[in-house]
């Protein structure tokens, strides 16, 4: 049986059938057992899927940003970094948004409510 078992193994992965390595975050919180914000970011070979749960206010806010940060001298406090908005979008629950490309760098928040200025650290 366990012959049989790697035969299979080693035909599906020939075939493609081997998921490909993945980085996933998921964002969530609730109040007394009722999800406030619940998210999920799926990055696989360069494409990013954003998807939205659940919200409190019915929406998922969105922003994907790059971060610079200059080294501080020995003995100075750290300069703030500098971020670059790469995009902002809202999603309904049950819907995903895609981005191809991004750098390998990227950041995201998500809010129940639009992000101005800056993301929560």
């Amino acid at each position: 049986m366990r012959i049989i078992t790697s035969l299979m193994s080693c035909l599906l992965a020939l075939a493609g059938c081997n998921e490909k390595p993945s980085v996933t975050t998921i964002h969530h919180s609730s109040a007394n057992g009722v999800d406030t914000l619940f998210s999920k970011t799926t990055l696989r070979e360069g494409v990013a899927t954003f998807e939205c749960f659940a919200s409190e206010s019915g929406q998922c806010h969105y922003r994907v940003y790059t971060e610079r940060c200059p080294a501080a001298a020995p003995g100075e406090n750290p300069a703030a970094c500098e971020r670059t908005t790469l995009e902002d979008f809202v999603l309904a629950p049950g819907k995903t948004h895609e981005i191809r490309g991004l750098p390998d760098s990227y950041r995201e928040c998500v809010a129940q409510q639009a992000v101005d200025g800056r993301c929560p650290s």
